[in-house]
């Protein structure tokens, strides 16, 4: 693995970790599943966590958490999150959920703000915003979304 890959993977797993302790419903999974946690009981929105087409993450629901810098690392644009269709189909198979993160641009990846989006309602921002592509590197087709397509800017900066 690049050394490039290995910070991002770092950087992703800063940013559950520290969603993980500001959530407490969710339980982290053991890597094995298509997604990162499972909502031990119900999640509700909150002013820190609010939800976009959902009013509750109920207990047993799957969480994928999703998470990308402010500004990303290309040209200072800003940060892509980055979707796998094998994960996704997934997700909106189990009925699961987003949990999408925007971070400080540091490796410890604080989170600025954080959202929860049914992976069903995604599928309908990467229809209008985005297209599946095989980067033919054995993980399946992907897909990238700028944070503002699922965070008003003012949400976050």
């Amino acid at each position: 693995m690049s050394s490039h890959l290995a910070a991002a993977k770092r950087a992703g797993h800063n940013a559950e970790h520290h969603v993980l302790d500001r959530v407490d419903a969710l339980e982290p999974t053991s890597g094995e599943e298509h997604w990162d946690a499972v909502a031990e009981s119900a999640v509700w929105p909150s002013a820190e966590l609010p939800m976009a087409g959902i009013c509750v993450v109920e207990a047993g629901v799957p969480v994928e958490i999703k998470s990308t810098m402010v500004v990303g690392t290309a040209a200072q644009r800003r940060g892509r999150f980055k979707l796998r269709e094998q994960q996704h189909e997934a997700l909106v198979e189990r009925r699961g959920v987003y949990l999408f993160v925007v971070c400080e641009p540091r490796p410890d990846r604080v989170p600025l703000a954080m959202k929860i989006v049914p992976a069903r309602s995604v599928g309908g921002l990467i229809d209008a915003n985005a297209s599946w592509r095989d980067e033919l590197d054995g993980r399946g087709p992907k897909t990238q979304l700028t944070w503002t397509n699922v965070f008003d800017p003012t949400e976050v900066e």
